[in-house]
């Protein structure tokens, strides 16, 4: 539900990366399902998906001898007033994007860990296709069950390729913040919490917190954030934990893993379902060591759902085991 005291997002648009080799991460991020939107004057890489939005990821080549680089994430401004709303935020700075994609206009704002959050508003939108980009031939056929069987006549057969893209669904933190991280964006967006995991006995002690975007009645992706607890032993600030985005059925999340698997790429974690969120997940490394995630068939979320505590909750409702290394 709007609120007249936050900044009230409509939607997660892109994510920001840099890459010590933006010419090996461009191979990937073709062979990984994304299309090529723009590459701007300073050599900034422009991604899109099929979806509304010009672009869903920014890379751009880091300094030499600089590390990789995650900078942070843009959000759609439900309305002017929120835009406005968040240029009187501290720390906000106007940002000229009338050179990017679409145009319109954008305001960065520092989070308690140096991250941005960029909200854009009056960005023009994409024209869509009529259904989602499946590797199934000639669309969708519906699926035969044990006692239906309502494709009748009709095989299915499949496009090799990757798996396009249709848009950023989420992203994620490891933080030893997690408290003060969790109460800024919630605090100053409509950032509700669909499920939290926490230690046994203490709802306080948070380990996992998965956030959506509160749009009222309308409907949301279960989270656009996850905010997590550091995993590994002796980690300490704030980095990203993954990005994923959406594709659009399982057969076509598998083509694409084929697909991936006979390019060579390091696999991460997957193919599996997710416990919180029920999504098909399958998690790659790309070429700079970042965590990457296709995702189908996850749940939606609007005001009446209640947020869900828990504890000891498994990662997966089958596929392979949560890996050691996972931070």
């Amino acid at each position: 539900m709007a609120s007249p005291n936050k900044v009230n997002l409509s939607r997660m648009v892109y994510v920001v990366y840099g890459h010590p080799d933006l010419a090996a991460f461009e191979k990937f991020a073709e062979d990984f399902g994304f299309a090529f939107a723009e590459r701007s004057a300073d050599g900034h890489l422009y991604l899109r998906g099929y979806g509304i939005d010009q672009y869903i990821y920014i890379a751009f080549q880091t300094a030499l001898g600089k590390p990789k680089e995650f900078l942070g994430a843009g959000f759609m401004a439900r309305t002017s007033e929120d835009f406005e709303r968040a240029c009187k935020m501290d720390g906000a700075q106007l940002v000229d994007i009338s050179g990017r994609p679409g145009g319109g206009k954008m305001v960065r704002i520092p989070d308690p860990n140096g991250f941005a959050v960029e909200v854009v508003f009056g960005q023009q939108e994409r024209s869509v296709p009529k259904q989602g980009i499946s590797h199934v031939v000639d669309g969708q056929p519906n699926v035969n069950l044990a006692m239906e069987k309502p494709r009748k006549g009709v095989f299915n057969r499949f496009n090799p390729g990757p798996a396009m893209i249709h848009k950023l669904g989420h992203f994620g933190y490891s933080t030893d913040n997690h408290a003060a991280t969790s109460a800024w964006y919630s605090g100053n967006f409509n950032f509700k919490a669909t499920d939290i995991v926490h230690k046994p006995g203490d709802r306080s002690a948070e380990i996992l917190s998965f956030y959506h975007l509160d749009l009222g009645e309308e409907y949301s992706d279960h989270h656009c954030l996850l905010l997590s607890i550091h995993w590994g032993p002796g980690k300490s600030g704030t980095s990203v934990h993954h990005s994923s985005f959406e594709v659009e059925d399982v057969d076509t999340q598998m083509m694409g893993h084929k697909y991936l698997t006979d390019k060579g790429y390091r696999q991460m974690w997957g193919v599996g379902r997710h416990v919180i969120g029920s999504q098909i997940f399958d998690y790659w490394y790309d070429p700079t060591g970042f965590a990457i995630e296709h995702y189908s068939d996850s749940d939606v979320v609007n005001q009446d759902t209640p947020t869900c505590y828990q504890s000891d909750t498994p990662g997966s409702i089958w596929g392979p085991s949560t890996p050691a290394t996972w931070d």
